[in-house]
């Protein structure tokens, strides 16, 4: 008897299902739904589970949303061409554009700057230790000179003369870095040279530069060096920083 009454009981409940199945007729939303994989129409029925054009997404090839930097990666994202779902992946730094490395050195981004090299100098069995320090400013220019223990500091004495140390200087520093003579190294975000770089103030060239940005503004030049004067072997090492941009006041102190 239970046996019979089970039995019953699962064709009653399958009437109620066929009987609601058949009774309406979908009408399926013109809004799409959508998951991270698929999209559909859904019928609009309370409790209705039925869909129509299920199909999986569509992507376009991706534009990226934000630009990878040195100090975070950057977003690619794609959408869905049908329906406009998105989904995004990781764009690693890989390093900066040609445009972004022209910017980092146009003459407006050193009208105030400090400029720091300190290096060390050996020849003859003899090494000498260096440091020159320039500040300046759209107004004027500071400058000390040490080596060894001997050292110099001045004032430009007008603006002409500050803004003609400024182009020497600045000029040197371009020709230290040519952007097809780099390449980017992920591992210690710095670029390295590619090629010989020419030190015109040392009539030589090397392939031993280094280069490090932050926040797009060279920040760390770095290179070795070997040439010859008056017929001495010298090897030259150097550590150029620039720094303060846009900070420096020169008076009433440096």
């Amino acid at each position: 008897m239970k046996k019979i009454l089970s039995v019953l009981l699962v064709l009653c409940m399958l009437s109620v299902v066929l009987t609601s199945c058949v009774m309406h007729k979908c009408e399926f939303s013109a809004d799409w739904s959508k998951d991270d994989t698929a999209h559909w129409h859904a019928c609009t029925k309370k409790n209705c589970e039925e869909v129509a054009d299920k199909a999986e997404h569509t992507w376009d090839e991706g534009k990226i949303t934000t630009a990878a930097t040195q100090e975070a990666d950057g977003v690619k994202t794609f959408t869905c061409t049908v329906c406009s779902h998105t989904k995004t992946e990781v764009v690693a730094f890989t390093g900066l554009t040609e445009a972004d490395w022209n910017a980092a050195f146009e003459d407006s981004v050193f009208e105030n700057f400090t400029y720091t090299e300190v290096g060390k100098t050996t020849g003859n069995g003899v090494s000498v230790d260096s440091e020159t320090v320039y500040k300046f400013t759209k107004d004027g220019a500071w400058v000390k000179m040490t080596m060894g223990s001997e050292s110099e500091e001045s004032f430009a004495p007008d603006l002409a003369s500050a803004n003609m140390g400024r182009k020497q200087l600045v000029d040197s520093i371009k020709s230290l870095t040519p952007y097809d003579g780099y390449k980017y190294d992920a591992e210690t975000k710095t670029y390295k040279a590619t090629k010989a770089i020419k030190i015109d103030a040392l009539n030589a060239s090397t392939d031993d530069v280094t280069l490090t940005f932050a926040n797009g503004k060279l920040v760390e030049i770095k290179y070795s060096i070997s040439f010859k004067q008056n017929n001495i072997d010298f090897s030259a090492t150097a550590t150029v920083t620039i720094s303060d941009y846009g900070t420096v006041t020169l008076n009433p102190s440096v």
